[in-house]
């Protein structure tokens, strides 16, 4: 599977589940769990899928050794910062949103590193 792909489907699967977890709690009347449905859609599904976008544009990106290792960093980052959210608002306890908000940023720094790295002054790859 290519990088691209990996992004776009695994962003896909969020959107699926950040709009899920907004449509329960618009039938349920409680709202409480609106950080989480917000940072699933917004890390998980947009962040995702733009990373898989930019991926897919610019080929030399995902050829860069950091690549994967940022696709892991970020799927966790994805997966533990919204679960670490609703720790924090149901049980008082943010570690996991700490170190999920830390393992986004830290996918966020890599891209970046690839970005200024990979991305030249020429049109992306279409």
């Amino acid at each position: 599977m290519t990088l691209p792909r990996a992004f776009l489907l695994t962003a896909l699967l969020y959107a699926i589940v950040g709009m899920g977890l907004g449509i329960h709690m618009g039938i349920a009347h409680d709202f409480s769990g609106a950080p989480i449905h917000a940072h699933i859609n917004l890390v998980g599904w947009v962040t995702l899928a733009i990373y898989g976008l930019v991926h897919r544009a610019y080929p030399a990106m995902s050829a860069s050794r950091l690549a994967w290792p940022q696709f892991w960093i970020a799927q966790a980052g994805s997966l533990v910062f919204p679960i670490g959210i609703a720790l924090s608002i149901y049980r008082d306890w943010p570690v996991l949103a700490i170190l999920g908000s830390l393992a986004v940023f830290l996918a966020m720094i890599l891209f970046t590193l690839m970005a200024f790295g990979n991305l030249k002054d020429d049109a992306p790859q279409r």
